[in-house]
């Protein structure tokens, strides 16, 4: 009697898996062409923080895990980047953020072959994306894209890989402009 309970057990719940299955395959997809993303680049050199500015380590930067699901699915871009009026040095600029507020930089020593990595990056975490196609909460006037360097997956913006800053605690804060070569990243950067 309990060889047929089991049997009857296992029964339905194949058929719970083969329905399941069956809804999975039902529905459609979309293609959409792949992102343009680089060729992987060579190891990066680490550029290392300065000695007064040292940082408590941070994990990069990443779009959520919903977020990027969606992104692979073939739905719209993930929305990484979002815009923000913001003090730097005396001057009102209007500088991509992250989806918390908090001011993007960029690294002018930054090549296609050397970014910040390591522990550079423990201080100026890489914005990344693990997978899809990176999109902005407004229409900016240059291009989002991504690279494939030491990092991982880093989100760039005109060619400039993007980071985020340790220091800066709160939204609106731009305390890391000029340090160790970086800068905010105002909506009309020039391209790498």
């Amino acid at each position: 009697m309990n060889m047929q309970r089991f049997g009857l057990v296992a029964l339905a719940a194949g058929m719970v898996l083969l329905s399941a299955l069956s809804a999975c395959s039902s529905k459609s997809t979309t293609t959409s062409s792949p992102s343009p993303t680089p060729t992987p680049t060579a190891a990066a050199t680490t550029p290392s923080p300065s000695a007064s500015s040292s940082a408590v380590p941070s994990s990069p930067v990443t779009a959520s895990a919903s977020a990027t699901a969606s992104a692979t699915a073939g739905a719209a871009p993930v929305v990484v980047v979002h815009t923000s009026a913001v003090t730097v040095a005396g001057k009102s600029e209007n500088v991509l953020t992250n989806a918390q507020g908090f001011t993007l930089y960029y690294h002018t020593t930054d090549t296609p072959t050397s970014v910040c990595s390591g522990a550079c990056a423990a201080a100026w975490p890489p914005v990344l994306l693990p997978s899809g196609t990176p999109g902005s909460s407004l229409s900016l006037p240059g291009t989002l894209g991504v690279e494939t360097n030491a990092n991982g997956r880093q989100v760039t913006y005109n060619g400039h890989p993007l980071y985020g800053w340790t220091r800066d605690t709160s939204a609106g804060q731009a305390t890391g402009e000029g340090i160790n070569s970086f800068h905010v990243v105002t909506v009309t950067i020039a391209g790498m």
